[in-house]
Parts: structure tokens; C-alpha cells; sequence
């Protein structure tokens, strides 16, 4: 025979390439039943893998387009040259410092095809350096610090600007709040634009001529609340500071060389410090504060427009190099298909302002010779987000392993099953003279065009599938994307998913015909083949190992203890590798024993009528090495389906207390000034019936704060105090409190007891303090029995004295009039007769109505917040649903009658109104009581408030004697246990507080037990019956949210759909976890029911021959159907049972490794509190999943069988 040369064998191959492919088809077609195993196998493996792939590009894309929303500026545009050194020439310096040049580069770059918009702005220093971790100055450049404002509210002017969230959230830049002093082009086009979409309270945001008439200045809603600023609050003086000098590293600035001050950071970073004063200002709107992300800008600052500052202020800012382009990018330019084409495009995009185009890339000049230096944000954010990508691909690709070696496993087991068929065909064709290479070649061809299809309709899948994927929000949960996701995998991706799906089915298939081929003949013909030993003290020590994982797992959830195991290394190496130890040899050890299932259930039913004519006739269990295989991935299968179920549900469940724990309750609401539960409930009362929304009676509560410290005085702690009541407002859940039973701690509490965080409990040296957990620490109430554990506690109060002359001597004209006189007023309305006029609906806050006639005026649903009415006539005055807190009135009666009489103050808020006044005979239904009551309970019996508000505080100083008495409260609480958070707090703050009740509360601080309760921060409950408004309906909660954020006193409103929205994208498992999890468990339950069809065909299909057999001894075909039947369904039952048993295993010994990851992508996302891992079992999900696998193996049983009984027996019998 010639041998064919190298080329002449390419060309008949290439020659023969159509005709065998169209034989490899039609043989795979013929041959489909056999050949469905190896299209299972391939497409699941081919749809996972491909999957996990495609998922990373995704998540690139939606991590970057998230990250481009995080600031309005994406570049910081520096000058290159640096200012001048005194002393030192500067003849060929670049460098300017007339800020109208660098508006004109501004305006100049702005016609740029790519640039959106720039504005010129006073804010951070230069850093002229690229990079964000690996240079000095991205962390030395000084910024502008908010130092001190003088103002008529007294908790703003003491207020210190420090920003430890600042340093919290990013690298150790920033010790106090951000000023941020924006040109003209921040006040028009896109730069606006963005601006605008953050501002609170329909404000919108203002021009720049706006911002100079008004002398505006803009606050973040995170500064404002808490220190009580509305919009139209004048700032008498602001003072911030800017840098002149900054040495890091082992250099220090001697203080008496800075004519300021030295700040030092806490990364080691000095800077001397000079102010700049701007008086007379007006804050002219509150917005949303961002995220905490790149902190090249600096996070959330106060907006100032510099147009407000003089030459000389703006130069000295130039020259200490805190002037910057802000530069914002086309962003519907930005590629978002990866990380890479956007970096790509930021680059081109920096060169081509920076360099000129040809030859050397010179540097470009702009204006009068500047030259200029792109410091790109973007980038430095996309270097972020491939750090945390890396993370969560990391976790990702981890969690896919037991699915994708599932997929492997049904392809080989398939290929397996498949190729056993046709062990009697290659035999036959040997003793007809084929050759081995032709042989094998025959059956790889089939193999090949079956992987092929799988393949490619597996990859197709996959595509399609990740954008569902990343829409995760939960387990079997997906809300569309906010952005469009193209995945694109490149042709690396594409080759590493065809090589190993394709290769692998090839690869074993190559080396199964080759066992074939190896074989004498007659083993060919035989249909048992040679059992392999297995590995059983193998497989039994790894499933030994993995029990071991689980157990430690359970004691270390359970108990918060080290388990067994006390050396750390190991103890780590078991978390990490038990779980898959379990799993596998969990799968092989019990599918072994599931093979045995017959037996088992041959003893138990073995005597019942539809069994014992067959009973002889059943198996012994484990004898057919294909069912052995079938039942290992009953088992494989279903134990994946337990651990996506089991960890998918309680990811869900984290994300949901997450979102709980954080807003505390349906809603939370922030005033800028203490309020009353009555004052609170009337807000949300009016606006709910205002909405028409159908819910039961709001029930709200309020957490203070107090300071407490031991008897000794050795230890101070916070006190957290819960309202009575508050177990129905706060969203408890076990976790948060001692023991199990939140009834009796929410009892103890009210009864005089404590629970404390574990800090303070360890400094307390309270019992079981450190030992890492609550739950063995029940509460204990009977005293009797000497386990109670008594603290006693101290608190310092303060109460303000007034002494003053009779109330007559002191509101008469002679008393009050000079004092009224030096009143800071918006507007002076007084001596004048406005009788009849229609004021309605009016913005008078702290207007003068002195001695003015207002019979009959209209001055309904008016803002009359700190007027006086001083010897003012209301006869007739129309009051009804106005703002009049902290207003006051002095209208005494001299005998010419009420000058109150008729007046209609019907729904309005008269919350702490001062004076003077008889209210008898004045309509005051739905009215708010001075003393915080509602008037159709009391009828404001109380009369008005006898102290007068703090506005005037100061001013009556001069006339008054106050003094101010401390007291001292002391009381003994019972110990109740540790607590891990209290909803709406940070778990951190937490651990070094305790939590009290409102009657320990009002013992330590001196208040009556009738005396209302104020508070700035209150939690409201809305829904219907147990269910939540979150629940029943998500927009009615948008929509009370927004009435509620439109009320003038409110300054920051936090809801429970709001907050479940973020945490399902930055909780626990976040950007798709949660969509990989369900695409476990849906390919894990179609890998079991399809493993139960195509499986149970294949073997039974090698049966036939037994089943012959049956009836040619004498067995009808009933009783084959039976034993069929009940050998097969006793297998996968058993299979099925030990499967879920398994993945129970394998969820609790996993849960340490989704702890961990958990809690960093909770970190990430800025949780405020972490919320452990408790499993959930979602048991109807893994129902459904048994139920169709039976419905599944029924289906393939019967008309596998039935096909069978149907043959004809001389022909199987003859093994034709």
C-alpha cells in the first residue's frame, strides 16, 4: 500500500469534508436518543461556562455606566506649570492667575465635540500627576476647608465642620467639609443640568446671576438636616480656609511659621491653613448628597459661586494653585461595551488637549500660552471598579464551580452511556474489516456534530441570558436594567468555551472508543462490560472532610466560637476546600448508596400486595453500573439545586433586613427642629389623606439619645432610648436583640432593663462579654433568683431657669417694646391697618405685625414661623392651617374685649407660640397646642407656652436673670444581654452603646411621666394590616415620600423601597450574584429532569434485553411495568432525598464563604450594618424541582417501557 504524503492527506480530507459531514449528521440523527446525552451535557456546560464569561463583560459595563453618574465633573483640567516661587524667576513660566483667562480656556475647550461642558473653579489643588494610588500628590493636594459660620441658629454657629465620613469612605485626604467655589459654567448646560437632578424640594438650581444677587450658598441635604438649615436661612458670615503650604512624610510645619493654622491629616499629611470671611449670605437650596466615590473633587461640599469674592480674594486663591477646569465629557460618547475601550477613549481624548497633533507631540498652548494638564477621573474610578470587579468575579467564579463541574460531569457520564451503546457496533464493524482510525473517526465525527449544535445553541443562550443575570435583585427576582448591556466576548472567550464543551466531549470520547478498540471482540459483543474498582477510601475521606466543614460551620454560626478546630490556617483551608470535599465525595459515597434504594424499599414494601409477586424479581441494588451513574447526578444535581435555592433565599433575605435595619421602619423622617409625636403624625396624616391612600393609622416613634455613665463616673457610654410602642414602628428582627424571643427583651426594656453592644458589655465586664455572641445570653427578669445582672447608671441634666417679673409686668409695652426692636425680622409689617386683606398662603416667617389692626385679614395656610403679634388685633382673623411655631403672641384683654375674638386658628400648628392671650372662644379644631397636644384632646387647656423661644433667648438676657441648674439622675437597670444593632442605626456605633427603655429614660433625665417626648429623627410604620406600604404598593410610598420631602420643616427622608432598591444592587450579593444563583438553580433542576429523560432512556433502553427475558419466563407485562417502575422510582426517590440532604451540607459549610464575601460587598456598598447570614429553606422551591424531576422520570419510565414491552422478543432476544 502507498503511503499518501502530508499534502495529499489534506486534500482528501478536504475532498471528503461535505460527504462526512453529511454522514456524521445523518448518523447523529439516527442515532439522536443515544446522542441526547451528549447534547445535555455539552449545551449546560457550553450555557454555564459561557455564562460565567459573558457575566464579567456585563458587569463591567453596568459597574462602569453606575460609576460615570458619580460626580457631575469627570476630569480635573490643571494648569501644567506650576505658580510662581517667590523669589524665583518666572520669565518662562506658563502659569497665570487671572482666573478671566482661564474661563476663556474653559469656553474654549467647551467647543470640543467631547466636552459637554466646563466651568472654572476654586476647590482642590493642582496634581499634575497621573495615577491615583501610586503618587504623593493625588493625596497632598490641599483643598478648601469649611471652617466656622456666624448665624442667628445657634447649632449651626457651633457647629465644628469636621467630616469623619470623609475619611471613612476614602483615603485619609480630608479633615472637615468641602467648599467648592464654581465660575459661570456651572450655573448653564450640562454642568447645570447635573446639578439640578440633585436639588431637594423642587428648588431648582440657580444661575449664576442668581447666585451673585443672592449671595447663594448651597448646602448638602447630610449638613443641613442635622443642623436645622431651611432654605432663605441668612448666614451672617461664612469662614473657610485655603492651603499655602503642605510638606508630607517625616517634614512637620512648625505652627508658629503658618500665620493660620497647621491641619494634619491622618495620612501623615500637613497643610498651613489661611481663611477667607464672605458675609451676608443666603442659602438658596439643599441637595441630595452623592454617593462617596472617586475623592479627587472631594465629597458633597458647599457650594459657593467665587464671582462673590473680590479680585484680591480670587487672585491669592490662583495663586495658592486651588483653581482647576471642571470639565464634564459627552457621556453618551464614552464606549461602555469594557473597561478598556472607555479608558481608550479617555486617553485620546486627554492627548488631544494636552499635546498637539504630528511629529514630537508638543506640548499644546491655549489663550495666552497656557498649557494644560488632564487629570482623568474616569479612570481613576474604572481602576476602582476592576479592583472590585476582580472581587466579585473572584467570589463569582468560585460559586459556578460546583455548576460548571455538574455540567462536565452529565456531559461525560452522557458520553459515557452513549458510547456503552455502541461498544456491539464497533465490534461488529472490526469483524467486518474496519480499522481503528476509521472506526474511531466514524464515532468522533458523530460526537463532534452533536457537540457542535449543543455548543453553539448553548453559547447563543448564554448571551442572551446575562442581561437577566445582571437585572438580579434577588433569587428569582429581575427588575429591568437602568442601562442598556451589549456583551461582546472576544475570540479567546469564544475558543476557551468551544474547547472546553466541544473539546471535552471529544476528549472523552476519543478515549472511550479507543477502550473500545483495545478489546478483544467477543468483550465488544458482551453486553456487560468490566467493572473499574472505585475509589471507595478515597471518596470516603473526602466526604469525611466535608462533614467535618459542615460541623465546624454549624458550631461557628451557632455559637460565634471557634469550632473544633483552633489553628487558624487550617480552620481557613477547611472553609475554603470542605465545601467542594462534601460535594463530591458527598455525591459519589451517596450515590452509591442510592443505587441501593430497591433493597431498601424491597424490605419496607417488599410484603404489600403490589410488590410480592415481583419481589424475587428486583434488583439487589448497585449492580448496573448505569444506574449507579444515574443516581450520582440525581445526587450532583439536586444538591446544587438545595445550595442556589437555600444561599439565593437567604442572600434575599440579607438584602431585605439590610435595607430594614437601615431605615428602621417603613419611613424615617429628619425635621430641622425637635417635634412631638402629635406634630409628626398630623404631617403624615394630612399628606396620607391628601394622597388617599388606603392604609391603617400611622403609628410612629422617635429613638433619643442620652449620656449616662457608671456611678463611679469610670465609664460613659450613648444611651439609645426606645419609646413605648416602638416594637410595633421598628422593624426588629432576632438578630438585633438577646436571645430569641423579641417580645420579652421589648417587656424588659420597658421594665427598667438593659441591653448593651459588645464593646461597652465587655467594659462593663458584663456577662459572657467577649465570648463573640448574644444568643446564649437570654434575658433574665426575676430579681429572686440572683442571675439578674444590676447596673447603676448616672446622667447629668441641664434645665434652664428664668426668673422674671410677674408675666403681665413682663410682656407689657415698656418691657418689650426694646427688645422687639433689636428682633432680627425678614419683614416689618408693623403699625399698620391691613383689616381684610387676603395674605393667605404667604411666606411671612418672622415677621413684625406690632400694634397692627388685623380684623378680618386672610391669613390662612400662611408661614408664620417666629412672627410676633404684639399688641395685635386678630378680631375675626382668618388663622386657619397656618405654620405659627415658636411665634408669639401678646394680646392681652385691657376690657375693651378679646382681641382674639373670632379668630379661626382651626388646623394650625401653634407649636411652642409664647405670650400672652386668651384662646376662649377661639376656633382651635384639628389646631396643634402649644405644648405639643392635639387641641381636640386637651383644647389647649395649657394655654401658651410661658418660656419664651430661643430666638429672643439672647436678647432677654439683658433683661432676666437665667441660670442654669444641673441635675443629677441615678437608677439601677437589670442586665437583659448583648444587642446587635437597633434599626435605623449603624450596628458600629452600636457596639459601644446601650439601648434603654422610655421609662429608665425619663428617671435619668428628669422628665415627668407626662411630659411630651421631642425629637428630630422619628420612624413612621404605614401600611395595611401586618403588611407594609413597601409591600402592598411601592409607588404610593414614592409618592408620600415626595409629599413628605416638600414640607419645610423636614429636612431628609428615608424609605424602606428606596433602601431596598440599593441594597439589591449593593448588598450582600451584589450586580448579579443573585441572577448566578438562580441560573444555578434553574440549570441544576433542568440538569436533573433532563438527566432523568435521556438517562433512564439509555439504560433502559440497554435493558431490553432483561426485560425479554421477564416475559419469556412467564412475567407479564404489568408486573415488568412494576418492578421497572418501582426499581427506577426507589433509585431516584432515594437519589433525591440523600441529594437534598447533601445540599443542605453543602449550603451551611458554603455560608462562612458567603459570609465573608458578603460582608466585604456590604462594606463596599456602604451598609451601615451587616447582617449575618441565617439560612433560609425555601422548601416549596425545592418541591417544585422533586416534583418535576418524578414527573420527569415517570414520563421517560413509561413510554420507555412501553416501548420496549412492545418489541419483539426474538429480536431483542437475539440482540438485533
Amino acid at each position: 500500500m502507498v503511503s499518501k504524503t502530508r499534502a495529499q492527506r489534506i486534500t482528501d480530507f478536504i475532498a471528503d469534508l461535505p460527504s462526512n459531514v453529511r454522514t456524521s449528521v445523518e448518523s447523529a440523527w439516527r442515532g439522536r436518543e443515544r446522542g441526547l446525552a451528549i447534547v445535555a451535557g455539552v449545551f449546560l456546560a457550553s450555557l454555564v461556562i459561557t455564562t460565567v464569561l459573558a457575566y464579567g463583560n456585563g458587569l463591567s459595563q453596568t459597574f462602569l455606566q453606575t460609576t460615570l453618574e458619580g460626580d457631575v465633573f469627570d476630569a480635573k483640567v490643571e494648569q501644567q506649570a506650576s505658580p510662581p516661587v517667590p523669589g524665583v524667576s518666572s520669565e518662562n513660566s506658563t502659569f497665570t492667575n487671572d482666573s478671566a483667562l482661564m474661563v476663556e480656556v474653559c469656553e474654549e475647550l467647551s467647543q470640543r465635540s467631547e466636552i459637554a461642558d466646563c466651568s472654572f473653579v476654586f476647590g482642590r489643588q493642582a496634581i499634575r500627576t497621573e495615577g491615583n494610588f501610586n503618587n504623593i500628590e493625588a493625596f497632598t493636594a490641599g483643598y478648601l476647608a469649611m471652617e466656622s459660620v456666624t448665624s442667628e441658629n445657634p447649632v449651626l454657629e457651633n457647629e465644628t465642620f469636621d467630616f469623619p465620613e470623609a475619611d471613612a469612605n476614602g483615603p485619609p485626604l480630608f479633615t472637615k467639609r468641602m467648599v467648592r467655589l464654581l465660575g459661570p459654567g456651572a450655573f448653564d448646560g450640562a454642568l447645570a443640568d447635573r446639578h439640578d437632578a440633585q436639588m431637594l424640594n423642587d428648588i431648582p438650581w440657580p444661575s449664576h446671576q442668581d447666585m451673585i444677587d443672592n449671595r447663594s450658598v448651597i448646602l448638602p441635604a447630610s449638613l443641613a438636616g442635622p443642623l436645622g438649615v431651611q432654605v432663605n436661612d441668612t448666614i451672617d458670615s461664612l469662614q473657610f480656609s485655603y492651603v499655602i503650604e503642605t510638606v508630607a512624610g517625616a517634614e512637620s510645619i512648625d505652627d508658629r511659621d503658618c500665620e493660620g493654622y497647621v491641619e494634619r491629616t491622618r495620612g501623615g499629611v500637613e497643610h498651613c491653613r489661611l481663611y477667607v470671611v464672605v458675609d451676608n449670605l443666603n442659602v438658596s437650596g439643599i441637595y441630595e448628597d452623592w454617593a462617596f466615590a472617586n475623592p479627587t473633587f472631594g465629597f458633597n461640599p458647599i457650594f459657593m459661586a467665587w464671582s462673590m469674592l473680590d479680585n484680591g480674594t480670587v487672585t491669592t486663591l490662583m495663586d495658592s494653585d486651588h483653581g482647576y477646569l471642571g470639565v464634564a465629557v459627552d457621556r453618551s460618547l464614552v464606549p461602555t461595551s469594557s473597561t478598556a475601550d472607555a479608558e481608550d477613549w479617555i486617553s485620546i481624548l486627554r492627548q488631544s488637549v494636552m499635546y498637539e497633533d504630528g511629529p514630537g507631540n508638543n506640548q499644546k498652548s491655549y489663550g495666552a500660552g497656557i498649557e494644560l494638564f488632564w487629570f482623568d477621573t474616569i479612570s481613576g474610578s474604572i481602576l476602582f471598579i476592576e479592583i472590585f470587579l476582580g472581587l466579585i468575579q473572584t467570589f463569582d467564579y468560585i460559586l459556578m464551580i460546583p455548576i460548571i463541574i455538574l455540567s462536565v460531569a452529565i456531559l461525560v457520564y452522557g458520553l459515557i452511556l452513549s458510547l456503552e451503546q455502541r461498544r456491539r457496533e464497533i465490534a461488529i464493524h472490526r469483524t467486518i474489516g474496519g480499522s481503528a482510525s476509521q472506526l474511531q473517526s466514524m464515532v468522533l465525527r458523530e460526537v463532534f456534530a452533536m457537540s457542535f449544535v449543543a455548543w453553539l445553541l448553548g453559547y447563543i443562550l448564554a448571551i442572551q441570558t446575562v442581561g437577566l443575570v445582571l437585572s438580579a435583585v434577588g433569587f428569582m427576582s429581575f427588575e429591568p436594567l437602568e442601562f442598556p448591556i451589549n456583551v461582546k466576548l472576544g475570540t479567546i472567550s469564544l475558543l476557551v468555551t468551544a474547547f472546553a464543551t466541544i473539546g471535552a466531549a471529544l476528549l472523552f470520547g476519543r478515549g472511550r472508543t479507543k477502550e473500545f478498540l483495545e478489546l478483544e471482540i467477543d468483550e465488544g459483543v458482551r453486553k456487560v462490560p468490566t467493572k473499574k474498582k472505585q475509589r471507595t477510601g478515597l471518596q470516603i475521606l473526602m466526604f469525611s472532610i466535608g462533614i467535618l466543614a459542615v460541623v465546624e460551620s454549624r458550631i461557628e454560626d451557632t455559637t460565634g466560637e471557634r469550632g473544633l478546630i483552633e489553628n487558624f490556617f487550617v480552620d481557613g483551608l477547611l472553609g475554603l476546600f470542605g465545601p467542594f470535599l462534601l460535594w463530591i465525595g458527598g455525591a459519589l459515597i451517596l450515590g452509591r448508596i442510592a443505587a441501593f434504594g430497591p433493597r431498601f424499599f424491597s424490605i419496607l414494601f417488599g410484603w404489600t400486595p403490589l410488590l410480592k409477586d415481583i419481589r424475587r424479581g428486583l434488583k439487589g441494588g448497585g449492580s448496573s453500573e448505569s444506574i449507579g451513574r444515574l443516581a450520582t447526578i440525581m445526587v450532583l444535581t439536586l444538591s446544587i439545586v438545595t445550595l442556589a435555592a437555600v444561599q439565593g433565599a437567604t442572600g434575599t433575605l440579607v438584602d431585605d433586613r439590610t435595607a430594614e435595619s437601615q431605615t428602621g421602619s417603613v419611613m424615617s423622617v429628619q425635621f430641622d427642629e425637635p417635634m412631638n409625636q402629635t406634630q409628626v403624625n398630623a404631617i403624615f396624616e394630612s399628606n396620607i389623606n391628601n394622597l388617599g391612600l388606603d392604609v391603617d393609622p400611622i403609628r410612629s416613634t422617635a429613638v433619643n439619645a442620652l449620656t449616662v455613665a457608671t456611678i463611679d463616673g469610670s465609664i460613659s457610654s450613648e444611651a439609645w432610648v426606645v419609646l413605648d410602642g416602638h416594637e410595633d414602628v421598628l422593624l426588629w428582627t432576632q438578630q438585633s436583640i438577646p436571645g430569641d424571643d423579641i417580645s420579652q427583651v421589648v417587656t424588659g426594656w420597658s421594665e427598667g432593663g438593659f441591653t448593651a453592644g459588645a464593646e461597652i458589655a465587655f467594659s462593663l465586664r458584663l456577662p459572657g462579654a467577649g465570648e463573640g455572641s448574644n444568643d446564649e445570653f437570654e434575658p433574665k427578669f426575676d430579681e429572686d433568683s440572683g442571675e439578674v445582672e444590676v447596673v447603676r447608671f448616672i446622667s447629668n441634666s441641664q434645665r434652664l431657669n428664668i426668673s422674671t417679673p410677674d408675666l403681665e409686668e413682663f410682656t407689657s409695652v415698656e418691657a418689650l417694646g426694646p427688645i422687639f426692636a433689636e428682633y432680627n425680622w425678614k419683614a416689618n409689617l408693623s403699625h399698620l391697618d391691613l383689616s381684610g386683606q387676603d395674605m393667605s398662603d404667604r411666606e411671612l416667617q418672622r415677621t413684625n405685625f406690632t400694634s397692627s389692626i388685623l380684623i378680618g385679614t386672610d391669613l390662612s395656610d400662611s408661614n408664620l414661623r417666629k412672627s410676633v403679634f404684639f399688641y395685635t388685633s386678630l378680631v375675626g382673623a382668618n388663622l386657619s392651617g397656618a405654620d405659627l411655631t415658636d411665634s408669639i403672641l401678646i394680646t392681652p384683654d385691657f376690657g375693651f374685649g378679646n382681641p382674639l375674638e373670632g379668630a379661626n386658628l382651626s388646623g394650625a400648628d401653634m407649636t411652642g407660640m409664647f405670650g400672652m392671650a386668651n384662646l376662649s372662644g377661639v376656633d382651635i379644631t384639628d389646631a396643634i397646642c402649644p405644648d405639643g397636644t392635639f387641641a381636640n384632646v386637651t383644647g389647649c387647656a395649657t394655654g401658651l407656652s410661658p418660656i419664651p423661644p430661643s430666638q429672643v433667648m439672647e436678647i432677654l438676657q439683658a433683661d432676666i436673670e437665667i441660670s442654669i441648674e444641673q441635675s443629677e439622675y441615678t437608677t439601677e437597670l437589670n442586665y437583659l444581654g448583648q444587642h446587635e444593632y437597633l434599626p435605623g442605626q449603624s450596628s458600629a456605633d452600636a457596639e459601644g452603646t446601650i439601648i434603654i427603655g422610655e421609662s429608665a429614660y425619663r428617671t435619668l433625665s428628669g422628665l415627668a411621666s407626662n411630659a411630651t417626648i421631642n425629637a428630630t429623627e422619628w420612624y413612621i410604620w404605614v401600611g395595611k394590616g401586618t403588611m407594609l406600604l413597601a409591600d402592598i404598593n411601592e409607588d404610593d410610598l414614592t409618592s408620600l415620600r415626595f409629599a413628605i420631602e416638600a414640607n419645610d420643616s423636614v429636612t431628609g427622608v428615608s424609605d424602606l423601597s428606596s433602601n431596598r432598591e440599593l441594597v439589591e444592587r449593593n448588598g450582600g450579593l451584589i450586580f448579579g450574584t443573585p441572577g448566578l444563583l438562580s441560573l444555578q438553580f434553574v440549570v441544576a433542576a433542568l440538569g436533573s429532569v433532563a438527566s432523568a429523560f435521556v438517562f433512564l432512556s439509555l439504560v433502559l433502553s440497554q435493558r431490553k434485553r432483561e426485560m425479554a427475558i421477564l416475559q419469556a419466563i412467564g412475567a407479564s407485562p404489568n408486573q415488568v411495568m412494576r418492578l421497572v417502575l418501582f426499581e427506577i422510582l426507589a433509585i431516584v426517590i432515594s437519589s433525591m432525598a440523600l441529594g437534598l440532604v447533601l445540599g443542605a451540607g453543602v449550603a451551611q459549610s458554603f455560608n462562612g464563604f458567603f459570609s465573608i464575601f458578603g460582608f466585604i460587598f456590604q462594606i463596599f456598598g456602604g451598609a451601615s450594618t451587616v447582617i449575618d447570614r441565617e439560612l433560609v429553606w425555601p422548601w416549596f422551591d425545592l418541591a417544585i424541582v422533586s416534583v418535576a424531576v418524578l414527573s420527569a422520570v415517570l414520563v421517560a419510565l413509561t413510554t420507555t417501557t412501553f416501548r420496549a414491552l412492545r418489541s419483539d422478543l426474538a429480536v431483542v432476544l437475539k440482540g438485533e
